[in-house]
């Protein structure tokens, strides 16, 4: 989809617990991200949000006087902090243009990175809601146009908001009924045994081109922030022989809005059901340390139990770092060259075999066929059967939690 580029004025508000570096970086590649051009930056230092203005009478004349001096036309005006519906129709007025915050430039990305039909539900509900707790009466009565107002493919934004809570309502529905058929699939592949392996971490970090190393698959990945939505798992056999799943799931970030943690909460389950996590850093970002620490917070209210192995990408362009854990639980790699994937894959193989076991079944062979039936429903892999005089010889790897099932086969 063609978007047209807009003219952007980027205020930031620094409080005293700001990353001022980290902080900026990240919203003018939001910005970017979304196609817009910043003609003009603006930041105050502040000990706390004026709760009308944001920065206070004064500061929002003077920021009038300065884009009405620009020798270009504003199309929105993005302040860094989080408004209120009150603040909100405050600086419209004022600044006679748009006005939205980082929360709506984020939901606003996840609406043009969209593409399957539960991730556009899943962001018109986190844009309506955010809409409805945030917005004054009059924005649900403007049509999605720039940034900040587009909805997820051709989905305009609600007119009021009666209609917006109508069709919130629609959505649940819609995403429940989609989520009983992820969950059937979900239970199925619980059943089988299968061990998971999800990805996740901040995002930009390398993620999809992470996953397209160890799957051997093409899926989109780019220099860019949320460049991929929706969960992708794809079944690959490790070194051991046994068949694993790996899913790529959605990046997190600073700040990320609770309206989006919940309107994706049956595609983080993913993360929340896997048996091991790779938190995947970019250890070329300055910022590494802060970013692992947002992905652990955001995974620690996910309720996430699994083992988590950092793994930390493009070391191909590592810089200097003071404080990275380099302990068993963290892997330096690059996705892009495949340096150390073998380690990488070594490491995921050993977390497998924890929870497999190899052992050898005597099965009668008036019972072999339903045991190998058994084996292959439980995702075992048979590395050989031999049909012998007596009994039928099964060299197998099966999931721990099988083995007691199989017990009164196997031969020490």
């Amino acid at each position: 989809m063609k978007v047209k580029v807009e003219n952007v004025a980027l205020v930031y508000i620094e409080l005293p617990d700001s990353n001022v570096e980290q902080d900026m970086y990240e919203l003018e590649e939001l910005i970017h991200t979304a196609q817009g051009d910043i003609k003009l930056h603006c930041s105050q230092k502040r000990n706390s949000i004026d709760n009308t203005t944001v920065v206070g009478k004064g500061k929002l004349e003077e920021l009038k006087r300065t884009i009405d001096m620009l020798d270009c036309e504003i199309d929105v005006v993005i302040f860094s902090c989080a408004l209120n519906a009150t603040q909100r129709a405050t600086l419209s007025k004022a600044l006679e243009c748009d006005v939205i915050d980082k929360i709506d430039l984020i939901l606003d990305i996840f609406a043009l990175r969209a593409t399957s039909a539960e991730g556009k539900k899943q962001v018109e509900l986190a844009q309506l809601s955010y809409n409805l707790a945030t917005k004054p009466e009059g924005d649900f009565s403007r049509q999605g146009a720039g940034i900040g107002t587009r909805g997820p493919g051709e989905t305009k934004l609600e007119t009021n908001k009666r209609q917006a809570r109508e069709r919130m309502y629609r959505l649940r529905q819609e995403l429940r009924e989609i989520e009983k058929h992820r969950d059937l699939t979900r239970k199925k592949r619980q059943e089988n045994g299968m061990f998971t392996v999800a990805l996740v971490g901040y995002t930009n970090a390398g993620k999809s081109t992470l996953f397209n190393r160890l799957t051997e698959s093409a899926v989109y990945a780019d220099d860019k922030l949320f460049a991929t939505l929706d969960t992708t798992i794809r079944k690959v056999k490790m070194p051991s022989g046994v068949d694993i799943l790996i899913c790529d799931t959605v990046g997190f970030i600073k700040e990320l809005p609770h309206t989006l943690l919940n309107a994706f909460k049956s595609t983080l389950e993913e993360a929340t059901r896997a048996d091991l996590l790779l938190n995947v850093c970019d250890v070329s970002d300055e910022n590494v340390a802060k970013h692992i620490e947002v992905t652990e917070q955001t995974l620690s209210e996910l309720n996430t139990t699994a083992p988590v192995l950092r793994v930390y990408n493009k070391c191909d362009k590592l810089i200097a770092h003071t404080s990275l854990a380099t302990t068993g639980s963290s892997v330096f790699v690059s996705a892009l060259t495949g340096k150390n994937m073998d380690v990488l894959i070594e490491t995921i193989d050993k977390h497998v075999m924890s929870k497999y076991a190899k052992v050898q079944l005597h099965v009668p062979h008036a019972e072999s066929a339903k045991v190998l039936s058994a084996l292959h429903k439980y995702s075992a892999e048979c590395q050989s059967v031999d049909y012998l005089d007596d009994y039928v010889a099964i060299h197998v790897v099966i999931s721990k939690k099988y083995v007691d099932i199989m017990s009164k086969y196997i031969v020490f």
